[in-house]
């Protein structure tokens, strides 16, 4: 789907890429993702509330649990009302999920829970491939599962639900194709599998060193050269008196 400018601002600031990186698709859940939830809870909604006046149905002469009619029916509507904020948790959460294509990277934006998010960044040159599985009901409605495999033991990433899943594995695979080849022809540059750069070093701190450096030199230049070992003295002595010949 197209981005919108006020779209692509927000991305660049809550996701790690750069502020030149051009954002070129954001994928969402499909439709039914979000139906199939509501469809859950309100079917739970209405067995809760269809057993609830069953029950009052009891005994309707007056005996029974039809004297309870007024407390079933408020029981039964308390539990449908958690039943709907149970359903309405996963929606909001599911709702919070994104799969972004930019220029260089694949970015999953994840929700947890409430409280906890997860964003994994994928440089485009890691993607080895890209595969769509669909079933029945999203071959009908338009919606399928797409995996991004990974090379080695890095885990692969999966979006589930997505609508038009081969529009969107065809997009990912040529957004690789053209960043590959702008970095083969020197129009991009990428870290990816370089050595980190060297530490920067301060002028001034270099050039106490070499203070420092030639300081020590001319110190030990001052020093007097130790004596060579004396000889032994018996040696000595002898050397200075030779034998006299008898």
């Amino acid at each position: 789907m197209p981005v919108s400018e006020r779209t692509d601002q927000f991305l660049h600031s809550k996701l790690p890429i750069d502020k030149d990186e051009k954002v070129l698709e954001v994928y969402r859940h499909h439709w039914f993702a979000y139906a199939s939830n509501w469809i859950i809870g309100i079917f739970l909604v209405v067995v809760i509330m269809a057993l609830a006046a069953g029950l009052t149905m009891i005994g309707s002469d007056g005996s029974g649990l039809a004297q309870y009619r007024t407390a079933i029916i408020s029981a039964g509507a308390v539990f449908s009302a958690f039943v709907l904020l149970g359903t309405f948790i996963p929606v909001y959460l599911r709702s919070q999920e994104q799969l972004v294509l930019t220029e260089e990277a694949l970015v999953q934006m994840l929700q947890p829970s409430l409280f906890a998010s997860k964003v994994d960044h994928l440089n485009l040159l890691r993607i080895d491939d890209v595969s769509v599985r669909q079933d029945f009901i999203g071959t009908v409605l338009g919606y399928g599962h797409i995996t991004i495999e990974t090379p080695g033991e890095q885990d692969n990433y999966e979006f589930l639900m997505l609508p038009k899943p081969h529009d969107a594995a065809r997009s990912i695979t040529q957004a690789r194709e053209n960043y590959e080849a702008a970095m083969q022809a020197g129009r991009m540059h990428t870290t990816l599998g370089e050595a980190p750069a060297a530490p920067a070093i301060d002028p001034q701190q270099y050039q106490q060193f070499l203070q420092y450096q030639q300081m020590v030199a001319a110190q030990q230049g001052q020093q007097p050269q130790q004596p060579q070992a004396a000889a032994q003295p018996d040696q000595t002595a002898e050397q200075n008196n030779p034998p006299q010949p008898q």
